[in-house]
Parts: structure tokens; sequence; C-alpha cells
């Protein structure tokens, strides 16, 4: 009776182990990072100007804020010139991948965690251009994981990263702004 009481035992816990075990052909569930890279893009329709803020740090925000506020500024700048008919200065192309042309479709890869930032490699495509690239998405804990760059490791951007075509930005901005503000 204490053997048959032991197998019966001994074999409830394996039946408990079992049921608590995730089936070899399911995959892992994406975790928060990774979440939040796949909602991102899921809604992002190639517009910085409308990307989603909620998906976004603190940080990313205001710098968007002030490349929108500088496209503005320069737009008056050249509106009040001697040359109201030329181009003011306006971020072009896609810049939350590493492709000009942007994105037809996405798919989140690897994620490493460390220290408060996360990394989400993210494999992307532009079908009309028939090329493949991955860049990495770089977030960090702010009240749930929220995008703050993305470094453009497939080397097709002339930049390395979305924050240095900010600040590039920024630069061309405030070089125009001296330029004007120093014009007989």
């Amino acid at each position: 009776m204490k053997s048959a009481l032991l197998a019966s035992g001994a074999f409830s816990v394996l039946l408990i182990l079992a049921a608590c075990q995730r089936p070899a052909d399911e995959p892992p569930k994406p975790s928060p990072a990774t979440d939040a890279v796949q909602a991102f893009f899921s809604g992002y329709k190639g517009n910085f100007r409308e990307a989603d803020p909620t998906y976004l740090s603190g940080g990313l925000k205001a710098a968007l804020q002030a490349t929108s506020d500088g496209e503005k500024q320069s737009a008056e700048r050249v509106k009040a010139s001697d040359f109201p008919n030329d181009k003011p200065q306006i971020l072009e192309g896609e810049i939350f991948s590493g492709l000009y042309e942007g994105f037809t479709s996405f798919q989140a890869g690897q994620e490493n965690v460390k220290d408060g930032q996360a990394t989400v490699e993210v494999r992307f495509r532009n079908e009309h251009y028939g090329v493949d690239w991955t860049d990495e998405v770089v977030l960090i804990e702010e009240n749930g994981w929220k995008i703050d760059d993305v470094r453009y490791i497939g080397k097709k951007a002339g930049l390395l990263s979305l924050r240095e075509v900010l600040q590039d930005f920024e630069s061309a901005v405030a070089a125009e702004a001296a330029t004007s503000s120093s014009a007989p």
C-alpha cells in the first residue's frame, strides 16, 4: 500500500511538472521591451511627426519636438528672407529605421536587457527596393520600456543613429539661424 501511495504521489508530481512545461513547439513569449517595439512599429506610418509618443522616452519626445520646432522656425525665416521661395530646413526620409525610403515590413528579433536599458534587433524589409536590413532599437525603462534611439547597424543610412540624425538636423537649423541673423 505504501509503495502504491508513493508511486501515485510521484506520478502526480510528474503530471504537475509536465503541465507547467511549455510545449516544445510553442515559441517563447516576447518580453515587455520587445512588445513595445512591436506595438510602436505596428502603428507607425513613416512620419516621425505622427509617431505614437506613448512608446517614446521623454528625451526622444523632446528631441523630436525640437526638430519639429526647428522646421517651423526655418520655414518662418525663409518666408521672411529675401528669398522666400527657397526650401526651408526639413527633416526628410525615414528616421526610425536605417533606410531613407523606409520599410514595408519588420520583425522584432533578439533582445538584450542590461542595467535598465534594452536593445531589440529589428529586421526590416522594403519590398519596393528589395532591401532587407537589421537595425537595433534602444529602449530605456521609463514607466515601462520606451524607445530612446535606433542604431542603424544595417549601414543603409549615412548616419549612425536616430539621435545622430536629430542632432545633425539641429546643427543645420542653428547654422541657418546664425547665418540669417548675421545677414545685413
